[in-house]
């Protein structure tokens, strides 16, 4: 037990720089797969000119984030920042840019789930 504590200790020393703090910083380059780009390219295909998202909200980021979602040309459809959620119908072209903005901790699409009854 004490070995894998150690042997742990060591990994995370190992993946930080000189002054304890990690080494590199995760940079966000593209859409996070949470978002079905599958969906939303269909939804395009298919002639839609927005899809609608259920965005997590950060703490205290409420106003902030449905601000900046208005500003992409989005329309809020429901919220409760009780629990920091945002539903908000988004420009097709604008999707991309929803989970870039300050104060979106998570981004889904609201697409219908296709349950099957099962058959005997």
């Amino acid at each position: 037990m004490r070995r894998a504590l150690v042997a742990a200790c060591v990994l995370a020393v190992a993946g930080c720089g000189s002054n304890g703090v990690p080494a590199t910083t995760p940079e966000v380059t593209s859409v996070p797969p949470s978002i079905n780009k599958r969906y939303v390219a269909q939804a395009e295909k298919d002639g839609a000119k927005s899809v609608t998202l259920l965005v997590s909200v950060k703490a205290g980021q409420q106003e902030a984030v449905e601000q900046a979602l208005r500003e992409l040309g989005a329309a809020v459809e429901a919220q409760d920042p009780r629990i920091g959620y945002v539903k908000a119908e988004v420009p097709i072209g604008k999707v991309d840019a929803v989970p870039n903005l300050p104060g979106v901790s998570k981004v889904d699409v609201d697409e219908p789930i296709n349950n099957r009854l099962p058959e005997p």
